[in-house]
């Protein structure tokens, strides 16, 4: 029976059909064919996402129903802490209790799962924490249930394609490194760090573009997003190294395409670490001499052998969900068996209790008429205001009308006066400039004067650059129209270069934006 992996990238959706470890079918859908068109603003996304599956299923004679999902690092929480060792009843709470550090709302808000691996020498645990939004999870999940698909598995896509070591018959009993990466098709690129098929360390990359400019040779084009990688790759090894300082990357492996291949191998002798690039050329229908590689492609077709190749990570986000439903059920169950527990029912008891129950409404109804009546001729009898209701006096309709009055006054305040940062805040990620970083910020409001505090770092290996590029990100700040409606008077506050780590400066930076004084 085949079955299907679908991978939900940010910028690509890809579906794979396998059959064993064959590939049936291979599609791919760009996320931008779904936020063009007529229809863009007529049709919710899901609903013009679940049409196009739906027809590419039915064109390509798909008939798998059952699929792995496939989910990007953006839709996810991945997390790694260590714990003491703890009995088993109060790992789950201590596990939920650490998180919350590193999650910006609640777990209750969550659908998670983790996985632990004891270090008895240290006597501590290593917990990998999996998390999703429930929301996210439910979109997904209405998505295959509309396509009549079952969902068999969600999984992480940097954890699922681990799964390309076993097929390619590397052993993973050491502390390995896997990189993915595809820099023409711009999906996230995932570094992951596994010891014996653990995950000690995992971070998504994504690359973003600069601001355009003259149009640049084929090849100087070509060295920009491969010289920032670079960066990327040094930084998340420089924090791997701090975390696990005992624990020395024996080789890294790459997934990827060969127009890098020379580059990164002597990138990565050069720190000292060999090297090997994976081998998908066997697998011609996804990748290999006669096509183009496509990570968005390999991710989807390693979930598709979730039942193929079995992973040492037992982390189930779908049977996390599961259970938390069961555990609900059954806590009202227990609540409604205990109350009902060592009762003993008598039929006299009971033909006794229906007597009365019946004399009582019947005498209830017996009594209603004749008071109803008369207390239909009194409100007949009062003048009927249909503004005022008759039962109010003058004291409490005074009352009142100052109450809403002040409600109007408050709310008249908020819409007139209050500064929304929902669109200025969007604004910093897309316009910070790469090499720049930010460590903190704040934002004050007092009376009509409004002050928000950004704080980061540069860091270029030289203090000219750096400060070449705050001043960059101050001017992008300057020039952003959603930016500069808000904050009219934006400026440099501080600029120092101080060590970090161990030889290396940075400079930090900070930004004082000041907003309009209505």
């Amino acid at each position: 029976m085949s079955v299907l992996g679908i991978y939900f990238g940010p910028t690509i959706i890809s579906v794979v059909e396998t059959k064993g470890k064959k590939v049936l079918h291979n599609i791919q859908i760009s996320r931008l064919s779904l936020s063009s068109g007529e229809l863009e603003e007529k049709l919710p996304y899901e609903v013009k996402l679940v049409a196009i599956l739906k027809e590419e299923i039915r064109r390509n004679k798909i008939a798998a129903n059952e699929a792995t999902i496939v989910l990007s690092g953006q839709d996810l929480i991945i997390r790694s802490f260590d714990l003491p060792l703890l009995p088993a009843n109060e790992l789950r709470n201590a596990i939920n209790f650490e998180a919350k550090k590193y999650i910006p709302f609640k777990v209750e808000d969550l659908v998670s799962d983790y996985q632990l691996q004891p270090d008895k020498l240290n006597r501590r645990n290593l917990i990998l924490f999996e998390g999703i939004k429930k929301e996210t999870l439910d979109k997904y999940l209405s998505v295959l249930n509309q396509l009549n698909i079952k969902t068999k598995a969600i999984e992480y896509s940097a954890f699922g394609i681990l799964r390309l070591l076993r097929l390619n018959g590397i052993s993973d009993n050491a502390v390995l490194g896997v990189i993915s990466l595809d820099l023409e098709e711009k999906d996230e690129i995932n570094f992951t760090v596994v010891e014996n098929g653990f995950p000690l360390f995992s971070r998504d990359i994504t690359l973003t573009a600069g601001p355009q400019g003259p149009a640049p040779e084929k090849e100087a084009e070509s060295s920009v997003p491969l010289e920032k990688l670079k960066t990327e790759i040094r930084i998340s090894l420089d924090y791997y190294h701090r975390k696990f300082p005992a624990k020395d990357i024996k080789k890294v492996f790459f997934i990827s395409g060969e127009d890098y291949r020379s580059d990164l191998e002597n990138f990565v002798k050069e720190m000292g670490i060999s090297c090997q690039f994976m081998d998908l050329y066997r697998y011609a229908a996804i990748t290999g001499k006669s096509a183009s590689f496509s990570l968005s492609s390999i991710k989807a077709y390693s979930g598709s052998l979730s039942k193929v190749i079995k992973s040492k990570l037992k982390t189930d986000l779908l049977a996390a969900k599961e259970k938390a439903i069961s555990l609900k059920e059954a806590g009202v169950a227990r609540e409604a068996i205990s109350f009902l527990t060592g009762l003993k029912v008598s039929p006299g008891i009971v033909i006794l209790g229906l007597f009365i129950c019946m004399a009582t409404f019947s005498f209830g109804i017996y009594r209603r008429f004749p008071v109803h009546k008369e207390l239909n001729n009194i409100l007949n009898m009062r003048p009927k205001v249909s503004t005022v209701s008759p039962d109010k006096g003058y004291d409490e309709l005074t009352t009142i009308d100052a109450e809403y009055k002040n409600k109007l006054n408050v709310l008249d305040k908020l819409i007139k006066e209050q500064l929304y940062l929902t669109k200025p805040l969007d604004v910093i990620p897309r316009i910070i400039p790469q090499g720049a970083w930010l460590v903190n910020f704040s934002f004050q409001k007092e009376n009509d004067a409004a002050n928000l505090t950004l704080e980061g770092m540069a860091y270029l290996d030289d203090s000219n650059k750096e400060f070449d590029l705050v001043n960059n990100f101050l001017s992008r700040l300057k020039d952003d129209e959603a930016f500069h409606e808000y904050f009219k008077e934006i400026s440099i506050v501080s600029l120092n270069t101080e060590k970090f780590m161990e030889k290396k400066t940075a400079t930090n930076f900070t930004i004082s934006c000041r907003a309009n004084k209505e």
